[in-house]
This record gives structure tokens, C-alpha cells and sequence, in this order.
């Protein structure tokens, strides 16, 4: 046996050294591919010390653990018909000294929103354009690639011939440890390191990137189960706190630093776990079988709390709002990238908060500051807040997530100014954020059962309803109540304390 063993170590020697020998050889070869062809059996056998301890773990007795069907919030329903305020005389940038003693409302803790999957309806005053799309140099790759379309930005990224067939067995934990092995010893190193070039020339998001990996993941796998694997192999390679759950099939679930509505979800050691939808339906019910500890590099959730900097490129949608300013008809044109609003609409429903603070495109944010400033120039806090308040409430068709949607669904600003229709939550969302940009006024959102409205804080006393929070008065502004001037609430809510949400 002795000299089995010395002489398969001569031939393994002898094999290494031919190797090298032949890279050596090639002077046609780069760098990288000598590097790769000397290193090629290190890539095929190397485990590091965190990837066998976290193999054996996995090889050890799963934890069946409860799913929850995913939370929702405020159920009461909102108005299908929205009342109109009395037409307002021309306003006057005069002082009003009858202003009324404000109301103080004692506020409760922030509300959270009905969270659901949004499907895509385009508005029917828009125009297609297109711009040419930027496409980076492809990285010097010399095995099998893939190429992906990431919401306009044309990709080429790696794989090798261990990836298509990550998992194809029936999930246990010994399959799954098998999988996670494979992938270990496979020269998965230069995806990897592609993958965070990309996470960094693209500004990508925690989400983004979880989007760009399942995207990845399903270009070079064959079916699903091995799509969901390689996902959350390299998700826990890039140091998310990726978990891998079975029952007849894989899912793949992740926490978050804030509340996910709509998402299934298990909790494991105080932490929620979802079921995040970045590829494809993802509902689980029932029990499902998971690990409890997790590999040492792998700690970070998903942070949706973090401003949001990737942006989509691409085809430009055109759209021209109109309204009534007086007794001149406004035409505000908008143009945004089309990919930016697929990528939006990919992300689940998250806090009412995340809302307001998620900035538009630079060209979109320049086109429309350029268009509304003017008509704000010159004038009082109150009457160019007035201004923003008729933009939004007449620009738009007001009509419930029920009746455009078929389900709740909360609207970021640049799909509010994208979709045929919106409701409260929206037009409260776009508003705050015109307020912000334009006027540098403090803003919080008023949540009240079945409606959003916002209130400003003005520099001067304005009349009507306000609302006292941390100290600081807030005017009531409603961008949904049809032509209400600051200081108005909707009828139906007038009297009621709603919880007083902080955005800037």
C-alpha cells in the first residue's frame, strides 16, 4: 500500500510539473491564463477552513422551522372617489393674520404599509424614445460566459462547467452539503471577483446585487433548484447572510434591516428570514428545513434603509402631465429610462418612510426642477407649496392599488410619475419629495386608516389644520383632496389623529 501511495504521488508530481511545464511553454498565453492553467488543480481541490466547517455543519441534522405568510398593514380601504375643495381664489402672497390656533395631535409609533408584487401598466400619454445604451468593456475572459441584460447595462460574466449542474439531486442536507462542495472546489473565484467589480461600477444596491446574483445564477444553471443554489453560494461568498431552506424543493431566504411586507418569512434566532421575490414566485406555506449556523464570512442583510444610487439605462420613456394652473393649462414633461421603472417594480413592499427619500434619475430630477421651479420663484412658502399641491393632485388620475393593480401596492416618485393612475400613499410620496427639493421645507407623511396626506413645516404662520410633532408645527397638505390649499384636511378625516410618519 506504501507504494501505491509513493508512486500515485510521483504521477500526481509528474502531472503538475507537465502542467507547468506546457503553461511555461506557451508564450501566446496572458498572464491570467498561466496563472489559471498552473492553478487550475488548486481551484478543483482548495477548501479554505470556513468552507469545511461549514460543510460538515450542513452534513448534520436540518431544523424544521414554521413559515409566516407574509404581514399587511392598514387594511381599512381607501376612497374610491376624492372629494374636491371649493376653488380657491387667486392667492395672495400676503400675510393672513386670522390664522387659526394650530391643533396638537399626539402621535403613536410610525406606520408600515400593505406591501404586494406590482405588475407593470404603462400610462397611455407617454412616448417611447430611445437612447443609445452604454456598454462597458467586456472583461478578457477566456472560458464560458454569460451575458446578461441588467436593466439596460449589458454584462459578460464567468461560470464554469461546475455551475449549470450545481444541484440536481432531491434536497437533504447531505445533497446540499454535496452541492455547496462542488461549487467550493470549483474555480468560482473570478465570478466572484466580476461580480463585485460589478457591485461597484454600477453603485449597486444590497438588492441590486441580490438581483444581479439570482440573474446570473439563472443565465448559466439548468433548472431551478441549481438557479437557487448558486444564488445563495455566491450570496454568501459576497458576505450576505444568505440561507438555504428545503421541503420538496430549494428556497432561498434572506433578512433585511427593515420590515418586508407580502413575503413569506421564518424567524431563526430572533432574525426574519424572507423569501425575497428575486426570481420568480417564492410562496411557501407549511414547515421547511433549514440550518441554524451559518458560515463565518456570511453576516450582512439586505439593507433597504440605504439610499438607493444604481439606476437603470436604456430605452427613454417620454410623458407630458397637464393640469390647470389658473387660467393657463401646465404641461410638464417628464422623461425617465424605462429599465429604471422594470427595476423599481422588482423590489417587494417595504415601509411607508422608504418611499419619499428615493431620489428620481438626475436627468429627470433636472427636467423637472427646471419645468416647476419657475412657477415657484418669487412667490410665499404657502402659495408655492400650493403650487406643488395642485401639480400633483390634478396631473394625475387618482384610482386605488385595487382598481389599477388588483392589489396594495406602494409607488415609489418616479412611478408615480411613470403610471396611468395613483392613490394617496403615492401622490403623498412625490409630493414630500418636490417639497424637499424644491422648496428645502421640512416634511412628514400623515398616515391615517385608509389614507396618506402629508404636513409641511412653514417658516411663518399659515392658516388652517396643523399638527404638532417633536415640538415642531406641521401645516396638514393633502396632495390627494382635489384642489385643498395647505392648512386643509379631507373631510372624511378631519378630527382623527393619524401617526405621523418622519421621511426628511
Amino acid at each position: 500500500m506504501k507504494h501505491i501511495f509513493r508512486l500515485t504521488l510521483i504521477t500526481t508530481g509528474l502531472a503538475a510539473c507537465t502542467a507547468a511545464l506546457s503553461v511555461i511553454a506557451n508564450p501566446g498565453m496572458s498572464d491570467y491564463e498561466r496563472w489559471r492553467a498552473a492553478t487550475q488543480q488548486e481551484f478543483q481541490s482548495y477548501l479554505d477552513e470556513n468552507d469545511k466547517a461549514f460543510i460538515g455543519f450542513l452534513k448534520q441534522r436540518w431544523e424544521p422551522v414554521d413559515t409566516e405568510s407574509g404581514e399587511e398593514e392598514d387594511k381599512a380601504p381607501k376612497p374610491t372617489e376624492i372629494p374636491e375643495a371649493p376653488p380657491a381664489d387667486t392667492p395672495t402672497d400676503a400675510p393672513d393674520t386670522t390664522a387659526k390656533e394650530p391643533t396638537p395631535v399626539v402621535t403613536v409609533p410610525v406606520s408600515t404599509p400593505t406591501p404586494t408584487p406590482t405588475p407593470t401598466r404603462l400610462p397611455e400619454n407617454t412616448t417611447p424614445e430611445t437612447a443609445p445604451r452604454k456598454v462597458r468593456p467586456a472583461p478578457q475572459i477566456t472560458g464560458p460566459a454569460a451575458n446578461l441584460d441588467f436593466y439596460g447595462h449589458a454584462l459578460r460574466l464567468p461560470y464554469n462547467k461546475a455551475m449549470p449542474r450545481a444541484f440536481s439531486s432531491k434536497p437533504s442536507s447531505d445533497a446540499i452539503a454535496t452541492a455547496w462542495e462542488a461549487l467550493a472546489r470549483s474555480d468560482f473565484k473570478p465570478a466572484l471577483e466580476q461580480l463585485k467589480a460589478t457591485k461597484t461600477s454600477l453603485l449597486l444596491s444590497d438588492w441590486a446585487t441580490a438581483r444581479l446574483v439570482s440573474d446570473y445564477a439563472q443565465a448559466v444553471t439548468r433548472n431551478a433548484d441549481s438557479r437557487i443554489m448558486l444564488s445563495w453560494f455566491m450570496l454568501v461568498k459576497l458576505g450576505y447572510d444568505a440561507r438555504l431552506a428545503y421541503n420538496d424543493r430549494l428556497y432561498l431566504l434572506m433578512p433585511a434591516d427593515d420590515d418586508v411586507y407580502g413575503v413569506t418569512y421564518f424567524t431563526l434566532g430572533g432574525e426574519r428570514y424572507y423569501a425575497l421575490p428575486l426570481n420568480g414566485d417564492v410562496r411557501i406555506a407549511g414547515k421547511v428545513y433549514t440550518y441554524g449556523k451559518q458560515h463565518e464570512t456570511a453576516s450582512r442583510p439586505v439593507a433597504f434603509k440605504m439610499p438607493e444610487r444604481f439606476n437603470g439605462e436604456g430605452a427613454i420613456r417620454k410623458r407630458t402631465l397637464s393640469y390647470q394652473e389658473g387660467d393657463k393649462v401646465v404641461d410638464i414633461v417628464v422623461t425617465y429610462p424605462v429599465e429604471q421603472i422594470n427595476y423599481l417594480n422588482s423590489m417587494p413592499q417595504l415601509n411607508l418612510p422608504r418611499y419619499p427619500i428615493l431620489d428620481l434619475p438626475a436627468a429627470t430630477r433636472a427636467e423637472l426642477t427646471k419645468q416647476l421651479q419657475p412657477l415657484l420663484q418669487g412667490h410665499s412658502e404657502e402659495v408655492a407649496v400650493n403650487r406643488l399641491l395642485n401639480f400633483v393632485q390634478n396631473a394625475f388620475e387618482y384610482q386605488t392599488d385595487e382598481q389599477q393593480f388588483n392589489a396594495e401596492n406602494y409607488l415609489f416618485p418616479l412611478e408615480t410619475l411613470h403610471y396611468s393612475a395613483s392613490d394617496c400613499e403615492d401622490r403623498a410620496a412625490l409630493f414630500s419629495l418636490l417639497v424637499h427639493d424644491l422648496l428645502s421645507l421640512p416634511v412628514v407623511l400623515l398616515d391615517y386608516p385608509g389614507h396618506v396626506a402629508a404636513a409641511v413645516e412653514f417658516t411663518g404662520r399659515v392658516n388652517g389644520d396643523s399638527i404638532v410633532y417633536n415640538g415642531r408645527q406641521y401645516t396638514v397638505t393633502d396632495p390627494t383632496y382635489i384642489n385643498a390649499r395647505a392648512g386643509m384636511t379631507m373631510p372624511q378625516f378631519a378630527g382623527q389623529s393619524p401617526d405621523v410618519v418622519e421621511v426628511f
